[in-house]
């Protein structure tokens, strides 16, 4: 089963939702690398609440983080997509991740976290509009994004080289140096 990387947004109704779709449709770019980059759409409806769009991009690992490049790839396509959605049609809520579908808006409130002063931080990193904005009580550390809409800010994807397949020396040390993390 393939990881995803992929822009999830939802809209407040089927309408917008269409409007919202098209502006991705067939969009492509070229990473600074020379990879291009196609967008693909996928409509999900669940009415009478959930008209969301799932956007994923051809030419990157199906596997998530796994090399330096991956991050790298992965992080100037998040870019683009953020970009891109600053000159989208109205939506509700986006976020770009790996498998980023699997948090959607109506669970945004399971995200954020009540400090001891009473003030409220939206723990992922997301797009909201305005009145989510509100709804979650205003959360800090969320800036503008564009008029109506604010955000966590994106920071770009992690490397993991102790997970990763491109740094087999630095496994085997991993391995000589810690064997029981390796006899599951």
């Amino acid at each position: 089963m393939a990881i995803i990387f992929e822009l999830w947004a939802e809209c407040k109704d089927e309408q917008a939702l269409a409007q919202f779709v098209h502006h991705f449709d067939r969009v492509k770019f070229n990473l600074p690398a020379g990879k291009e980059i196609i967008l693909y759409v996928e409509v999900i409806k669940k009415p009478p609440s959930l008209f969301g769009a799932r956007i994923s991009s051809s030419g990157l690992s199906g596997f998530g983080i796994r090399t330096i490049q991956d991050a790298i790839d992965s992080t100037e396509v998040g870019l683009q997509l953020y970009y891109h959605l600053k000159f989208a049609p109205d939506f509700r809520f986006a976020r770009i991740a790996w498998e980023a579908e699997n948090i959607t808006m109506s669970e945004l409130p399971e995200w954020v976290e009540t400090l001891h002063n009473g003030e409220k931080r939206l723990e992922i990193e997301c797009v909201v509009d305005n009145s989510l904005y509100e709804q979650l009580g205003k959360p800090i550390f969320c800036y503008p994004f564009r008029d109506g809409y604010w955000w966590t800010r994106y920071k770009g994807e992690i490397y993991n080289p102790l997970g990763s397949s491109d740094q087999q020396a630095l496994r085997e040390f991993h391995k000589k140096l810690f064997p029981e993390h390796f006899n599951y």
